[in-house]
């Protein structure tokens, strides 16, 4: 336990000195987060208000729907596009301090919970507005924790890959741009495309966010696939530990 207490207290440290080198010299801090978080969101609402009267779709369901994609979206991709630097910009600590590579992989993780932590309170408030926000609503802090857990092997996988390749940051980039124009965000696919949609992997995560989050919100998912991917996750992070984790420290 007293292990456990002091590896946590070693994170907070390492998450803390990474907030202030990434807001180092800005007037605001780490508030820039919540202010650009905000502005994203008022922005895909404004775009998609506009398109919904155009297309004739209810403007609040439209809102409502694209309000919970961005909130689960946002953080996630953060959180990914961390994970591609987190070892090179840690590279002279890893060396002094000796604590091992697992602790700076899960820099990412906590960053993810903190920035939604706080886009979280402006949806939740807004949903409560409008009178359209689920009872079980706090669930989605552990199912996003969850979804974080999912991608966790890809993400370390990611860091390491990094130090060997430097061609990966790039890649992550477009990856990601792939990631969000391919997810239901910001529309409602059409019908043709939603049986090639049912294989994203992060689909299931993304419905059933929204059906914790928004009442009476169908999820529309194929179990089958999403217990494929769970198992593919979890064997994806036995495979790169075996194979990458006494290479990557050699490199650094």
């Amino acid at each position: 336990m007293k292990n456990w207490l002091k590896k946590l207290g070693i994170l907070a440290i390492l998450v803390k000195r990474d907030y202030a080198m990434q807001y180092a010299g800005a007037a605001l801090g780490s508030l820039w987060f919540l202010i650009q978080g905000v502005l994203i969101f008022f922005l895909y609402i404004y775009i998609s208000d506009g398109l919904s009267a155009i297309r004739g779709y209810s403007s609040t369901k439209t809102v409502e729907f694209i309000l919970s994609g961005v909130l689960f979206w946002i953080p996630l991709q953060e959180m990914i596009h961390k994970s591609t630097t987190v070892l090179t910009e840690n590279r002279a600590i890893i060396k002094r301090s000796g604590v091992g590579l697992d602790i700076f992989y899960l820099i990412p993780i906590s960053q993810m919970m903190i920035h939604f932590i706080i886009l979280s309170f402006p949806a939740i408030i807004y949903l409560i507005m409008i009178k359209n926000i689920s009872l079980f609503s706090i669930l989605i802090f552990p199912w996003i924790f969850l979804s974080a857990l999912f991608l966790y092997p890809f993400t370390r996988y990611i860091s390491m890959a990094n130090v060997l390749l430097k061609d990966i940051s790039p890649i992550v980039r477009l990856l990601l741009q792939f990631g969000f124009w391919s997810l239901p965000i910001l529309y409602h696919p059409p019908i043709q495309y939603q049986s090639i949609l049912i294989y994203h992997p992060l689909l299931p995560f993304l419905e059933i966010f929204r059906s914790v989050l928004l009442s009476n919100y169908v999820p529309d998912i194929n179990y089958n696939i999403f217990i494929i991917y769970i198992f593919i996750s979890i064997m994806f992070y036995i495979i790169t530990r075996i194979s990458f984790d006494k290479i990557v420290p050699d490199h650094l």
